[in-house]
């Protein structure tokens, strides 16, 4: 692959030495908590941009904006290659639910599309706290929906599959469990990098259960088993693809989403790695172990796809 040759010695082998190298870049992530909403995305929008340095090509990329069920959704289609009829991998960004954008993970988004061969349309839904469940988990829905209806003329084939990481995971893991219950077989499989489907804890950081409050819009555990995916059984869901690092602190989400769905029956594969922690992914530009992990995900959904 001529993006895995171009970038050759330049991946650390070790997070420690990708996060020492992003830290020279004087921008670091912001504290939502203590800083005002928007201060606050400002601040985080400059620290994506130093993770989305010299982006890899692609053959187009194309931004695009349906109307949705609260509005218009922007979108950003790329494809890999000039082929006119490719599968599509929708990918949802994590950022807590309140930050990100199209550009927050560009690289992330251009290299799944590289390493999988399929389009990619990511969305950039609606952010908390401004809106809550389920407005995230409805935009996917209709992006879905869309895509399915317009497939012909945007060149794709009618299949599809879900990219999510961390919030976006959990997302992923909504739209799965209503389309599970309204028997649509729409979505051929899903890649989910450490999802946060577990809901508060009492002993999670001040930051998981901040998070988790604006997503929900009140405090503690929702009853919803569509909004905190892990109080469903987990059973009926096309087939799953999940990664997480042996560091992150919600690694028992991922563990237990894997546990849930093979008691239930169903297709899941676990992959641990070790020495990283929450959002490693997007560190694939200068981080080996993040660059390996995403090729693995994007050859599972391609697999899922064909």
């Amino acid at each position: 692959m001529q993006y895995k040759k171009e970038l050759g010695d330049n991946l650390f082998a070790t997070f420690t030495e990708a996060a020492r190298e992003q830290s020279l870049s004087g921008f670091a992530a912001a504290d939502p908590l203590h800083t005002p909403i928007h201060d606050a995305r400002a601040k985080q929008d400059l620290y994506f941009q130093t993770l989305n340095q010299n982006l890899p090509e692609v053959s187009s990329e194309e931004n695009l904006k349906i109307s949705g069920p609260y509005g218009d959704i922007p979108i950003r289609l790329v494809r890999p290659n000039a082929s006119k009829s490719l599968p599509c991998i929708v990918f949802i960004r994590g950022s807590g639910w309140w930050a990100g954008s199209l550009d927050s993970h560009a690289r992330t988004i251009r290299s799944l599309a590289l390493m999988s061969g399929c389009a990619v349309c990511a969305i950039d839904y609606r952010r908390t706290p401004e809106y809550q469940y389920p407005t995230q988990r409805d935009e996917v829905l209709h992006l879905i929906t869309w895509l399915q209806q317009n497939s012909d003329q945007l060149g794709l084939q009618n299949k599809i599959a879900l990219f999510g990481e961390s919030a976006g995971a959990t997302i992923a893991l909504s739209c799965a469990l209503t389309l599970r219950d309204r028997v649509d077989e729409s979505i051929a499989g899903m890649a989910l990098f450490y999802t946060n489907a577990g809901g508060p804890k009492a002993t999670a950081r001040a930051y998981s259960q901040w998070v988790w409050k604006q997503y929900l819009g009140h405090e503690g555990l929702s009853s919803n088993a569509n909004a905190v995916p892990l109080l469903d059984n987990l059973n009926g869901l096309p087939p799953i693809w999940l990664g997480v690092g042996e560091d992150d602190p919600l690694m028992s989400d991922t563990i237990e989403v894997h546990q849930k769905i093979l008691a239930a029956g169903g297709s899941s594969s676990l992959n641990q790695y070790p020495k990283l922690p929450h959002a490693f992914v997007m560190y694939s530009g200068t981080l080996k172990p993040a660059y390996d992990a995403l090729q693995t995900a994007a050859l599972a959904l391609k697999a899922f796809l064909n």
